[in-house]
């Protein structure tokens, strides 16, 4: 319905929803490439490394991040707890519904928060309690983003740097191409048209790819909605000619 030619899921260390998207799709729709989202962490922040075009039965990819959501399942319980200790009665089995079989994170504990009407609206949840700085935050058991390239270069994919944008995360472009970035991700409903055309002039600079999308998250509040970001196709032949 969007007139996309090609989409991707790129799920959070899960690779569960393209497995089911892969047997959806048709001749007919879209092309769908694989790919992933990688949480990485690099001077106490987080940096989100996107896979595309990788083997997805690659048996490396897929114990990382079985252990991975086994980490973040823990986590859920852990920010569950310091919920509680301030005083915030939710459940872990309340996220566990939200969850509703993925790996758990941030949003599946705000959903929560918002719908049991502690918090007034979504965001707010990462405002008050759960955001990097929130009393009720635990940090992620992440990768460095050098092993998530490394993880997305032995299952042949491309790494990509997501949303650079969001906590101006491309003044570490020069540490990412010296642990193998293939490139940046320009398109994103975050970025501003002058930040799309920075992005793609730095990867110009440093022959980097270029890729993009909505971010979408299932949610109208968050990030754009699907085929929100009009992405032209060279950028697509230009990975799988890399990949060739």
């Amino acid at each position: 319905a969007k007139k996309l030619v090609a989409f991707s899921v790129t799920d959070h260390d899960n690779l569960d929803g393209l497995r089911k998207m892969q047997q959806l799709v048709t001749e007919e729709d879209p092309k769908l490439i694989n790919g992933v989202e990688l949480s990485s962490t690099y001077e106490n922040g987080d940096m989100h490394i996107l896979a595309y075009l990788f083997d997805d039965e690659n048996d490396v990819l897929n114990t990382a991040i079985d252990r991975f959501q086994k980490n973040r399942n823990q986590r859920g319980y852990k920010m569950v707890d310091k919920l509680n200790e301030l005083g915030i009665k939710i459940t872990y089995d309340d996220v566990l519904k939200q969850a509703d079989g993925a790996s758990l994170g941030r949003p599946h504990v705000a959903r929560v928060l918002f719908e049991n009407k502690i918090t007034s609206f979504y965001e707010e949840a990462f405002m008050k309690y759960i955001g990097d700085h929130g009393p009720a935050y635990v940090p992620k058991e992440n990768f460095t983003p050098g092993q998530a390239i490394d993880l997305i270069h032995q299952a042949g994919g491309l790494a990509f740097l997501a949303h650079p944008g969001i906590g101006e995360k491309d003044k570490y472009l020069p540490h990412l191409i010296e642990n193998g970035l293939d490139g940046i991700e320009a398109f994103h409903p975050n970025h501003s048209m002058a930040q799309v055309d920075r992005y793609k002039h730095l990867a110009d600079r440093h022959r980097l790819l270029v890729c993009g999308g909505s971010d979408y998250h299932g949610l109208k509040v968050r990030n754009g909605m699907v085929g929100s970001q009009k992405v032209p196709y060279k950028y697509l032949e230009q990975m799988i000619d890399k990949k060739n």
